[in-house]
């Protein structure tokens, strides 16, 4: 596994493939890729890699967003090499409406392997049950339900994951579960139960674990 370098823009995460030292309790986002992580896409003659756009966030039992574990850059800082004037809300529209108004997103360059991140959200929190979300999304994932011809870039829209972890009872670790997806149109940042129309875009990852050190 190669360390993924994670740009720090307020101090949330470091940079390492190890936990960092120290007692004070960490978050970690572990992302295994699946079977449809990588695609390829034609650029002039040129043929370039495509990789999953990922955001890992905590929020409290009541809704309320609380920090970011991951974001991965493209979507971070709406740097897309050819794009609508718009950007692309559509790639990550949960994540992106919720984290609106906040200073707190860390950006990372999309791995080609296993993804690991560390955040210290954990010691400001009191300890009680939180909610963890994950959002991916690929360009050009195509499907019969999200066709080229009417989905834009994207094809089918975000996949969000959620799970609950509690903080401040020692190590916990759970597996985020597929649970809804974004707007299609990243018009609305709601997000929407159900996995109707969605086959490879829940191949992205095999496996979204989240972790707390107490």
């Amino acid at each position: 596994m190669k360390p993924l370098c994670l740009l720090v823009l307020l101090g949330l995460v470091s940079c390492s493939h190890l936990p960092p030292p120290g007692p004070v309790a960490r978050l970690s986002a572990d992302l295994i890729p699946g079977s449809t992580y990588r695609t390829t896409t034609q650029w002039g003659p040129f043929e370039v890699p495509v990789y999953p756009q990922v955001a890992v966030w905590l929020e409290s039992e009541d809704g309320r967003y609380l920090g970011t574990i991951l974001v991965t850059a493209k979507t971070a800082k709406q740097g897309w090499v050819s794009a609508p004037e718009g950007g692309r809300p559509e790639a990550l529209p949960v994540w992106t409406h919720r984290h609106q108004g906040s200073v707190d997103a860390v950006a990372s360059a999309t791995s080609p392997g296993e993804t690991r991140a560390f955040s210290d959200l954990a010691p400001g929190l009191a300890a009680g049950v939180y909610t963890v979300f994950a959002e991916v999304n690929r360009s050009y994932d195509y499907n019969l339900a999200y066709p080229r011809q009417t989905s834009g870039v994207s094809g089918q829209p975000s996949v969000v994951y959620r799970g609950q972890l509690t903080l401040g009872e020692g190590p916990r670790s759970l597996d985020l579960v597929p649970v809804g997806t974004g707007a299609p149109d990243g018009s609305d940042g709601t997000l929407r139960p159900g996995l109707a129309g969605i086959d490879t875009a829940l191949e992205l990852f095999s496996k979204i674990t989240v972790s707390t050190t107490g």
